[in-house]
């Protein structure tokens, strides 16, 4: 991506205009053609006068200069005789008595609608009497459908009863309707209102009032393998609808815009890279080794939202998976999504067996209605975004700084003389952040679809365009995605369908640490030197921030979802349904790094420039899945029963080929690894793992009051050895509609209350594929080919399982203004798959095993209230809130740390202990700033050695507690047992709560999302207010401006060279309350009122909205952004705030158009 100027942005906003209304133009009016519009805004025939010159003329030549004067195409029935004579004398005469003397003298009839009038001769029946009556065809219903404020209803099906005539409601809540003339009811209903059945009695307009459901808990909700009405669930499921994701911003995930919209689920945007994942946790992190990410269901296929980047020895393939780059999620577009149900109990989850340990979503997309005339949907918006970053040090402040830290150290190195005599600085003034940062990163979403259905066949199809720009260099995502949801019912029995989505998209990605670099690297060089070349500081391990910023990968994605299936009606309440799905990812990754950068082989010290460094990789990933369920539904008096019995096969294959290499001849043009010339690395693979299961669940419903549920899952994976293959997972729940008792009937206050408990177990199996097996790989002995053993496996792993229970209580009360549910539940997870140490003459070091549990508990409440309903203004105010507490309840001891009494994992740098949370940080206690040389002198008589921190403490340092000697009681000196728990990174609370203002056409709607109690510990305040190493982090951050002094005695830390107190360990000074309250994302859009629609005679709804994300934001974290949690998919060592890519503020405007 280039860099705009203020021209380039002109130019850039008048061709998309140009686009899109061109665009705009061809679709409206090919809808113009396509679509009928309603009359009601026409002229009527008398308001035409036609002028028709005297004499004898053919019909069809009448009805042309008709055509000529007036706005009106005639068309004719195959029956009629277009030649036939007619004399006419017409001047100045009205138009609809021109017709009717037409239509008496030639026994014609003629019927208009819009601009269309046809013709056709009369029709006449015998009568019983002998006699001919005319036939009558069929008459006009006008009407309007009005809500219970007496608003009009948009979307309201209105059905001739006993047929399939209908319509839709306008904007307005107007219909028209033809009716057949022995028609004598029509059928109202509404999603979320009662039906109802209403007498014509000979009335050409028809009015009506609809009522609500109770709450909305007559809505369907979709679970695993099939469909229930919210009011009879027994497990705890949230939904979003489309219509609230419609006030987001459409260039964000779908697993982005789950974030705030359901209790107890957690969502964290660690990096603001375009299509970048979020991580998602519902109750809490279960598993050390395995993903603690949900499983996604996206019209009945299974997708896990893992990169198609491998985790392999390649540390760039590292940093780029704690990015979050590369997730299937990201092809999806919201656009295209009808409803998300997060399944969060064991019994909602059960039937998905060993993929619901850490919950289900499921993501249903758009379909047409049966009997729905062609809707087009087209909608267009631009973001533009601005990046959340820390204030820096300009250059004449970096002098100051590092001029005082040397001073107070007395040190005479070679460094501290050059920064004293000055020949260290250099006469630059660099915003290196300006100079890697894009003007004007612009978004662009533009979204088109169709959807309708006739009696037979329903169809949607979508269509989007993506292109965001990110705010660095050689940042976007570019996608452009189809969806195509098919259904046909072949006769009375047999219904097939097919759905497809497809998507294609480039994501470009910089260097993962380029924030970092920004960060770190001095402002008072340039970028270039004296002969050109990208400037290297020479003291410090970083390059040029620019130079970094001219490396780049760029990810090429393809997903395709697809399925079919045929639902046999076996006889009634009895059918068999067999679905097939695909779900293929297909990756393309080409990384580059130039000569002038760190991993392109430059030396950072002497500005030696490197060869260039290129990887290459491809990947496939491919799931199938074919399940065949039988269902059942049958009511006998009080008695509702609804099962559903099944049968499973998954299989799922994936490879990957990747290659490397240096030694380029130059940076611009060969940089396809073909150009390559040494250090060769070639790293493939291919693996496969099935999985096989049978299904089952039994609803059972008496007297609207008592509902069971019974559920179970045997599933039997490859990815166990055959003593552990097969687990069960079973699941109960008891529901209790107390509000249909007969001693509630007195307390009108309740419009609903139904308790509801749940027990289950779950399962985890998200690991490598071959975990169990002793594996091996080609090599060299010798120097010759050989076979070596790669993997130790395990025969005894067995699968991760987590046993939940549910306790809950759903209300609506107050006519359905207030309405919610609380919960409370207990998940505990065993067998939890870590690292355990084995005897060295086995070969390795390490094998994973069954060695830990967990534990989390928690409460959630959902409460939505509509505090004013008017027929103009309406105030709702939804809202959730959720407390997890988390704790590991027990672990293998094999990584103990005696010290510390805490657990640390290999390769991670972070800590666990036994009661409590996942996700700890680990380090020493400060207790404020030692202000007086007495202090320190105090504490040193009393040290074992004399010294209580390190010799070089002095006055502006950060004192640290003593809390612990090998003894267990402290032994009067800081050291490594000293080091203990400083923060939390899970919140104690959190949710998200959401304001509707709605007056007549204007909407606002303003998002809030918040977390309180959860600790980050700050990385960039650790380096960027010491002065440990020039080596480690040059420029600091503006905070270092506060440092203490001795005549400014603050409570930070002095500016020091070479720290001789580390002052930068990890310790609490650095760890803060990350707790925040952020107006996610606030939303304001204009629907134009109808009067003005109806002129253009084909546009139905046009929406006008402009929004703004991440505007605000309430909190005491001093760092750029309290949303980060550094790792994505790493539970472990989460909490740090690392720099990585900046979320942005985006400011969006567009337009929603139906027609």
């Amino acid at each position: 991506m280039h860099k705009f100027t203020k021209n380039d942005w002109v130019k850039t906003i008048l061709t998309m205009s140009r686009r899109i209304f061109l665009m705009w133009m061809i679709t409206s009016t090919l809808s113009g053609v396509l679509l009928a519009h309603t009359g009601e805004s026409q002229k009527l025939l008398s308001d035409y006068k036609v002028i028709l010159t005297p004499g004898v003329k053919t019909l069809s030549n009448v009805l042309t200069e008709i055509e000529t004067q007036t706005d009106f195409t005639f068309t004719y029935f195959d029956e009629l005789d277009e030649k036939i004579e007619v004399r006419v004398d017409a001047r100045k005469k009205r138009l609809d008595k021109v017709l009717e003397l037409i239509a008496e003298k030639k026994d014609l009839h003629f019927k208009r609608v819009n601009n269309l009038i046809s013709v056709r001769k009369k029709l006449v029946v015998k009568l019983s009497n002998g006699l001919l009556k005319e036939k009558s065809l069929d008459y006009v219903i006008k009407g309007k459908v009005l809500d219970e404020r007496g608003n009009g209803l948009p979307g309201a099906s209105v059905v001739v009863t006993g047929t399939t005539i209908g319509a839709i409601t306008d904007i307005d809540g107007n219909y028209t309707l033809r009716v057949p003339e022995d028609a004598t009811t029509l059928t109202f209903s509404f999603i979320g209102y009662t039906s109802f059945k209403e007498e014509i009695s000979g009335r050409t307009e028809v009015n009506v009032t609809m009522n609500p459901d109770i709450a909305q808990l007559q809505e369907v909700v979709v679970i695993g393998y099939g469909n229930v009405e919210r009011r009879d669930l027994t497990g705890t499921v949230s939904t979003i609808k489309a219509k609230d994701m419609e006030a987001l911003p459409v260039n964000i995930n779908i697993d982005q815009a789950l974030q705030g919209q359901a209790a107890g689920v957690y969502v964290v945007q660690e990096s603001g890279q375009p299509g970048s994942a979020a991580r998602v946790r519902i109750r809490g992190s279960t598993s050390l080794l395995g993903s603690n990410q949900p499983l996604y269901v996206i019209d009945g296929i299974p997708v896990v939202a893992t990169s198609n980047i491998p985790s392999n020895a390649n540390n760039l393939n590292g940093e780029l998976l704690n990015e979050g780059v590369n997730s299937p999620l990201g092809n999806i577009n919201t656009s295209d999504i009808e409803s998300v149900n997060i399944l969060k109990d064991a019994s909602a989850t059960a039937i998905y067996g060993s993929r619901a340990a850490n919950g289900v979503i499921i993501i249903t997309t758009k379909r047409g209605g049966e009997g729905q005339k062609p809707i087009f949907n087209a909608n267009f918006s631009v973001n533009r975004g601005e990046a959340q970053t820390v204030d820096l040090l300009n250059a004449e402040q970096f002098r100051g700084v590092w001029t005082e830290a040397v001073v107070n150290s007395g040190s005479t190195n070679g460094f501290a003389q050059s920064v004293l005599d000055s020949t260290y600085f250099g006469d630059a003034d660099t915003n290196w952040e300006d100079e890697v940062s894009v003007t004007n990163p612009v978004t662009t979403n533009f979204n088109l679809s169709a959807s309708g259905g006739s009696k037979n066949t329903k169809y949607y199809v979508g269509l989007g365009i993506r292109d965001q720009d990110g705010v660095f260099e050689n940042s976007a995502f570019e996608r452009y995605s189809l969806n195509l949801n098919l259904d046909t019912e072949l006769s009375d029995a047999l219904t097939i369908g097919t759905s497809i989505s497809l998507s294609h998209s480039n994501q470009i990605i910089p260097d993962p640490g380029l924030l970092n670099t920004i960060n770190r690297f001095r402002p008072d060089v340039p970028v270039f030197d004296e002969n050109g070349d990208y400037f290297v500081s020479g003291t410090f391990r970083e390059q040029n921030p620019v130079a970094l910023s001219t490396a780049k990968t760029e990810n090429v994605t393809s997903l395709l979802l697809g399925s079919v299936y045929g639902q046999l009606d076996i006889f009634e309440g009895l059918y068999f349904k067999s679905f097939l799905s695909f779900n293929y990812n297909a990756g393309n990754r080409e990384s580059f790094y130039p000569s002038h950068t760190g991993q392109g082989g430059l030396n950072t010290i002497t500005g030696a420039l490197g060869s260039g460094y290129a990887v290459h990789g491809n990947s496939d990933l491919l799931s199938h899945v074919w399940e065949n369920t039988v269902h059942y539904d049958r009511q006998l008096d009080k008695h509702l029963f609804n099962a559903v019995l099944g049968v499973s096969w998954q299989g799922d294959q994936s490879s990957y080929l990747e290659a490397s290499g240096e030694g380029f001849p130059q940076d611009d043009v060969l940089t396809n690894l073909g150009s390559a010339t040494s250090d060769f690395l070639i790293d493939s693979y291919e693996s496969e793992n099935g999985l096989t299961s049978y299904f089952g669940r039994v609803n059972y419903t008496y007297d609207d009051r008592y509902y069971i549920t019974l559920a179970g899952r045997v599933d039997g994976s490859s990815k166990f050895a055959d003593n552990n293959k097969w687990a069960f997972f079973p699941t109960a729940a008891l529901a209790w509609r107390i509000s249909s008792e007969e001693f509630m009937s007195g307390a009108r206050i309740f419009d609903d209350l139904k308790l509801r408990a749940s027990i289950g177990v779950t399962g985890q199996q998200d690991f490598g594929d071959y975990q169990w097996r002793t594996l091996f790989e080609s090599s060299t002995y010798g120097g010759l080919p050989a076979v070596v053993q790669n993997q130790l496996g395990n025969s005894d792993l067995k699968w991760e399982t987590s046993q939940q229970f549910d306790l809950g209580l759903d209300f609506s009360m107050l006519s359905g203004r207030l309405s919610g549910s609380v919960v409370y539940y207990q998940k505990s997870t065993n067998d939890l798959l870590y690292f355990a140490n084995i005897p060295r003459n086995a070969g390795f070091t390490r094998v994973i095993s069954n060695l830990g549990d967990t534990e989390n508990e928690g409460i959630e409440l959902e409460l939505t209230a509509d505090i004013i309903r008017s027929e103009n203004f309406g105030w709702q105010l939804s809202g959730n809130i959720s407390r997890n507490r988390n704790r590991l309840t027990s672990i293998n001891d094999d990584f103990l740390d005696e010290d510390t009494n805490t657990i640390n994992p290999p390769n991670t740098g972070s800590r666990l202990k036994v009661g409590e949370p996942i996700g700890l940080i680990f380090g020493y206690v400060a207790d404020g700033i030692f202000q007086e040389q007495s202090e320190i002198d105090a504490l040193n008589a009393s040290a074992p050695d004399g010294s209580y921190q390190r010799d070089g403490t002095a006055p502006g340092d950060l004192r640290f507690l003593d809390i612990n000697g090998p003894d267990g009681i402290p032994d009067g000196e800081v050291n490594a047992f000293d080091q203990t728990i400083i923060g939390d990174t899970q919140a104690d609370w959190f949710g998200g709560f959401t304001n509707t203002l709605t007056y007549k056409g204007l909407t606002l709607t303003a998002l809030f999302t918040y977390s309180i109690g959860n600790d980050l510990f700050w990385e960039s305040q650790r380096v960027g207010i010491t002065f440990a190493s020039a080596f480690a982090s040059e420029n600091k951050i503006a905070e270092v401006l506060n440092n203490w002094t001795a005549e400014n005695p603050t409570d930070q830390p002095r500016s020091v060279f070479l720290d001789p107190n580390d002052n930068d360990r990890f310790s609490s000074y650095y760890v803060h309350d990350a707790s925040y309250l952020r107006l996610k994302n606030i939303s304001l859009s204009y629907q134009l009122p109808a009067s003005i629609l109806k002129r253009t005679k084909f546009i139905n709804t046009c929406v006008f909205h402009v929004s703004a994300t991440n505007l605000l934001t309430f909190t005491n974290y001093p760092g750029a952004d309290p949303e980060t949690n550094n790792l994505f998919n790493n539970d472990v060592s989460s909490g740090r705030d690392n720099n990585r890519f900046p979320q942005a503020r985006l400011y969006s405007g567009g337009v929603r158009i139906s027609f």
